[in-house]
């Protein structure tokens, strides 16, 4: 199975990933991670430009778009292995979900968005964690240009907007980590451990 965690920056994605991997090795599960941009060599790009100031301009966005769909690529035979197989489990810090919400201005649409990425596989479970822009700032290392409060706004608007899809469910990233934690399986388990 195929499992991502989505929100904007400071929700706590890269800790939950951690605490849910160790916990279903644990039960027995072959769990592994996985998060974007990778570290191949074009993650390592994505990673120089997105301290860039200018990688907020919209060339630059176009050109992020690309890498990050190209990025996922190096990915996809390694997600294909484990989705839908419920003996497995890989989870992964984005995905191209992150594209439509962070990438999201008036010269790149969604539907630009899925074209690049059509040949992504889509996750079995999409996890939004959901936290308001403010406590999200104050959580955030602030290295990156897009961690400012305008752009965290409409970027969590943004995927708030992806819970009409059937295999999107949002989590509130408001709780104490093992609140938030204990939220997070009871929903994996529900969708994807029910039998």
């Amino acid at each position: 199975m195929y499992v991502v965690l989505e929100g904007i920056d400071g929700v706590g994605k890269s800790t939950h990933i951690n605490l849910l991997e160790k916990f279903y090795d644990s039960k027995g599960i072959k769990t592994k991670r996985m998060a974007e941009p990778t570290d191949s060599p074009v993650g390592q790009l994505i990673r120089q430009e997105l301290k860039n100031e200018n990688s907020v301009n919209e060339t630059n966005q176009q050109m992020l778009a690309l890498l990050f769909a190209a990025d996922r690529l190096t990915q996809k035979d390694e997600i294909l292995k484990y989705k839908h197989n419920p003996d497995n489990l890989l989870l992964s810090d984005r995905s191209f979900y992150s594209s439509i919400c962070y990438q999201n201005s008036y010269s790149i649409t969604p539907k630009w968005i899925y074209q690049i990425n059509q040949q992504i596989p889509r996750p079995d479970l999409l996890i939004i964690l959901d936290l308001n822009e403010k406590v999200a700032m104050e959580r955030c290392q602030g290295d990156e240009v897009f961690e400012n409060l305008q752009f965290l706004r409409r970027t969590r608007q943004n995927y708030l907007k992806l819970l009409r899809y059937n295999n999107a469910v949002k989590v509130s990233a408001y709780g104490n980590v093992n609140q938030v934690q204990k939220e997070i399986r009871k929903v994996m388990d529900n969708r994807l451990f029910k039998g």
